[in-house]
């Protein structure tokens, strides 16, 4: 009984809202403390469901939040609103988003989540300047494989039978390792699993945020796995919305994506 315990209480989502850091709670109560926390109406409060952890950026810890995180909280507060994170796997929270169970997640501008999600805009494009922040992708292979990116297209290999590992609902990786027509095998539940299916040759590349790499493979060479000189891409991650806004909502929303883009490149947000 124990043990059921201790695993179910691991595998629940945490919820924090503002500088309320490490209770664990149930999404009502936690809103209800927010509101009350922060004196402002519901209507001001907003629920973000983060599902990948891509330290340093967004860690998924409410004691130690990533740079991303911490940035959207201040910047919500500045804006003269309450948020709510909420970590759930990436498809749960797409889940939420559709059945109106939570209100915005992060994510990249991508022709799929564009089709999707409601992403800050100006004069028709997707505007970079009110970014959260943005990644770098980085290919990985093993030691032993000819294969390289000249920054257009592999080399080294016959590129029609090349497989491309990423891990599970990495769209901004997907989709563009698609359109190059690669094979993508995307079904790694988180980076350590994709690097052991890389070194045991179940796929021939990988694709990995940089931030990522660092956290989960510092020295690469150590596994037999090395890094491409040349990135596969660098992609922007925005705040992004549940479609349907009220005219209310959507005003609180630019406001939000205004203070990102001016807060963004504070030291206290950006890695040192």
């Amino acid at each position: 009984m124990l043990a059921r315990m201790r695993h179910l209480m691991h595998n629940l989502p945490y919820h924090w809202a503002c500088s309320m850091f490490g209770a664990v709670l149930s999404v009502g109560a936690q809103a209800a403390m927010a509101q009350e926390a922060s004196n402002l109406p519901l209507s001001r409060h907003w629920r973000v469901c983060l599902g990948v952890p891509v330290p340093p950026f967004v860690t998924l810890d409410a004691k130690h939040p990533g740079f991303s995180e911490k940035l959207l909280v201040e910047s919500a507060n500045q804006a003269g609103l309450s948020v709510e994170i909420e970590a759930y796997p990436l498809k749960r929270c797409r889940q939420r988003l559709a059945l109106g169970q939570t209100d915005a997640t992060m994510a990249a501008a991508t022709a799929n989540n564009q089709a999707e999600l409601q992403f800050p805009m100006q004069a028709g494009e997707v505007d970079t300047n009110r970014r959260v922040t943005k990644i770098q992708l980085l290919w990985i292979k093993r030691k032993d494989s000819a294969l390289d990116w000249d920054g257009q297209s592999l080399r080294g290999g016959d590129a029609d039978q090349v497989v491309v590992g990423t891990r599970a609902s990495f769209r901004a990786a997907t989709e563009a390792l698609m359109k190059l027509g690669l094979k993508v095998d995307d079904v790694a539940f988180d980076v350590p699993q994709l690097l052991r299916k890389l070194a045991a040759g179940r796929v021939d590349l990988a694709v990995v945020a940089k931030a990522e790499m660092q956290t989960h493979l510092p020295n690469p060479e150590r596994e037999g796995l090395q890094v491409l000189a040349t990135p596969f891409l660098t992609n922007n991650l925005y705040l992004a919305l549940r479609p349907g806004q009220s005219a209310a909502r959507q005003a609180q929303a630019e406001a939000w994506w205004d203070v990102i883009g001016r807060l963004r490149e504070k030291a206290e947000f950006l890695p040192r």
